[in-house]
């Protein structure tokens, strides 16, 4: 079973709205900080100063529990990413042609059945086949090109990292220093590594390649 990229993109918009309602929240707390603390200051006893502080304390919960469900997101992510297949190369499905046709070859030795199967298919192949060849290799040799979130998350890990020592970062550490969204640094991170950007030593552990 393998997920398809559609679902994958459902996720991420989903760990993008978590993210920008945390921020929300926070800013609300943060914006009615001073407000409260001015209520209990000239009436500490008052029923008025009670309630604010027990609704501020309620909207900054609520931004703690995003922030929870905010993460547990970014986890079902990284396994759904995981779970996605790669298209199969063009070379790879010839050779598994030849294998199905020496399968069906019957018995006799393997270097024989090569010889005789897979050989004269290739020679009688069109010379329109042997391009088709050459620009399947030629595109699995292109790197891959970054978006802009993992253009940012680099300029980001190029100010904190360095080639010399290995530094723990968190996944929330890495979307507030870059500016984007806690569920679409898993991906950028993941891009990094494969373009040999950056190189990672167990979870969290990073250094510049």
């Amino acid at each position: 079973m393998s997920i398809s990229p559609s679902t994958l993109l459902a996720l991420q918009k989903a760990g993008e709205g978590l993210h920008t309602a945390r921020e929300a929240f926070a800013q609300e707390v943060q914006s009615n900080a001073g407000r409260v603390v001015g209520i209990v200051a000239s009436e500490p006893f008052s029923s008025e100063a009670d309630r604010a502080y027990a609704q501020l304390r309620a909207v900054a919960r609520m931004a703690h529990e995003l922030q929870s469900i905010e993460e547990q997101l970014k986890t079902m992510y990284g396994g759904a990413a995981e779970m996605m297949q790669p298209e199969t190369p063009v070379i790879v499905a010839l050779q598994d042609h030849g294998r199905r046709s020496r399968a069906h070859q019957g018995a006799g030795d393997l270097d024989e059945a090569e010889d005789v199967i897979v050989k004269p298919a290739l020679h009688r192949q069109s010379p329109r086949a042997k391009p088709l060849r050459k620009r399947a290799k030629e595109t699995a040799s292109q790197p891959q090109r970054l978006s802009s979130n993992d253009e940012k998350v680099l300029a980001h890990l190029q100010k904190v990292l360095d080639r010399r020592s290995w530094v723990t970062l968190t996944h929330g550490t890495i979307a507030q220093g870059a500016g984007i969204p806690l569920g679409s640094v898993g991906l950028a991170m993941r891009r990094l590594v494969v373009a040999e950007a950056v190189r990672e030593r167990g979870k969290g552990s990073y250094r510049l390649a």
